[in-house]
């Protein structure tokens, strides 16, 4: 009989939320004009802008909207210009709380622990760039990070921070690692000028950098390093000419833009070759090419801006480079990722795009490892929905030994992923 009940409640719990499953669209606005949104794009592929305003009495979401993380059940905005990071409900959109207190351009975020951090530029006016730190529960400021020149990108990995400076008001080229417990910086790697994108995958990291965009005879630099070791690992430079503008990964092969086109080599042995899979009909002007790039549910998104002052598209490519599907979203689409509004997704695998992801030992009687992951957020729920841990995946498993046997489901959050197994408790 409880078997049955829980096969019952599983199924009407995915039912009810089975139409907010996709992808969402931030949509950065014009700066200084206040009209950063959201869209959805549905499973089926239908497109509904505003998003945000659709679910907050036609409030306003911000100004220039830099960056989009869902982290359990709650969704987090960075909003540049308007010095704000607005944090949501996951399941229906709604504006939990503001946050102000020490944001000053901030760009990025992510989560450590019981903490998330969000870098910040700092004024135009020689004012020390920095880690903001807070509280996840409370959301209170409790600390900033001093850093280099123009902290971009912010990774999370076994409670340590790595962090991008790009450069902000000039060129930047080294990466900061930051202790998550003590707000330490530990050491600051040359990863190569401008780095703009970091994915991780079996205890290495993949940073990729431009180049200095105002030097011709600068180009692109791909470094890996060894965050066991703590040390780069290899260093390899882009051929004549080539200056990439974004990297994602699907958790077997790496692809990366280069002016309007796209272009794929695998993890094991990178080769960046001059072969396009996909040039998607952008027009390459002045200000660069596409304006986001991300790898979603095994499908490849990429943004154009349209001349920043249309309506931007999404072009939707498989893995192959072939286009699937053309969306008109907002003004500067600069970043897509995986959305579902169920609070427990008891029955929905969303996206395995690091690798397959599976629970060991299952049955498990002492601690749970997920095979395939290195970090993200980890929630169990018990056989009537309600969620009893909720806690950050290390390497040395979840326990579960205080736990009742029985069925439960295990939700896991993982930057673009979202997974859920049934796991017993024996």
């Amino acid at each position: 009989m409880k078997k049955i009940y829980f096969l019952i409640l599983a199924f009407v719990i995915s039912f009810a939320n089975a139409q907010t499953e996709g992808v969402l669209v931030l949509n950065e606005g014009g700066a200084g004009s206040n009209n950063a949104e959201v869209s959805l794009i549905s499973n089926q592929s239908v497109v509904t802008n505003n998003y945000y305003k659709t679910h907050n009495n036609n409030a306003a979401l911000g100004d220039t909207a830099q960056d989009i993380k869902i982290f359990g059940d709650k969704i987090f905005v960075v909003l540049n210009i308007s010095n704000q990071i607005k944090v949501l409900n996951k399941s229906d959109f709604s504006l939990i709380t503001t946050i102000t207190s020490n944001v000053k351009n901030p760009r990025y975020i992510a989560f450590s622990g019981n903490k998330f951090f969000v870098t910040n530029w700092g004024a135009t006016g020689g004012q020390t760039n920095y880690v903001a730190v807070y509280d996840l529960n409370t959301y209170t400021h409790q600390a900033n990070i001093t850093v280099g020149e123009g902290p971009e990108k912010i990774y999370s990995k076994d409670n340590k921070l790595y962090v991008l400076l790009k450069g902000g008001f000039g060129i930047n080229h080294f990466m900061d690692v930051i202790d998550a417990t003590s707000n330490a910086v530990l050491s600051e790697i040359n990863v190569g000028d401008f780095p703009h994108s970091i994915f991780e995958k079996d205890n290495l990291l993949y940073i990729m950098s431009s180049g200095n965009p105002y030097v011709s005879n600068s180009f692109g630099t791909f470094t890996v390093y060894n965050t066991t070791t703590q040390s780069v690992a290899s260093t390899t430079t882009f051929p004549a000419g080539t200056k990439p503008a974004y990297m994602d990964t699907d958790g077997t092969n790496i692809y990366y833009v280069k002016d309007a086109s796209i272009y794929k080599t695998s993890i094991a042995a990178p080769s960046f070759s001059t072969n396009a899979i996909a040039t998607p009909p952008i027009t390459v002007n002045s200000y660069g090419s596409a304006y986001g790039f991300n790898i979603v549910n095994n499908n490849i998104y990429i943004a154009d801006p349209q001349g920043y002052v249309a309506p931007g598209k999404v072009y939707m490519y498989n893995l192959q480079g072939t286009l699937q599907n053309t969306f008109t979203v907002g003004l500067l689409p600069n970043q897509i990722i995986a959305y579902s509004s169920a609070s427990s997704n008891l029955s929905t695998v969303e996206n395995a795009k690091t690798s397959k992801l599976s629970l060991y030992p299952n049955p498990a009687s002492d601690k749970f490892y997920v095979q395939g992951l290195n970090t993200g957020n980890v929630q169990v729920y018990d056989a009537n929905g309600r969620m009893i841990i909720n806690t950050q995946y290390t390497q040395n498993g979840v326990d579960v030994n205080n736990l009742p046997k029985g069925v439960y489901i295990v939700k896991i959050t993982d930057k673009n992923n979202i997974f859920s197994e049934k796991l017993i408790i024996k």
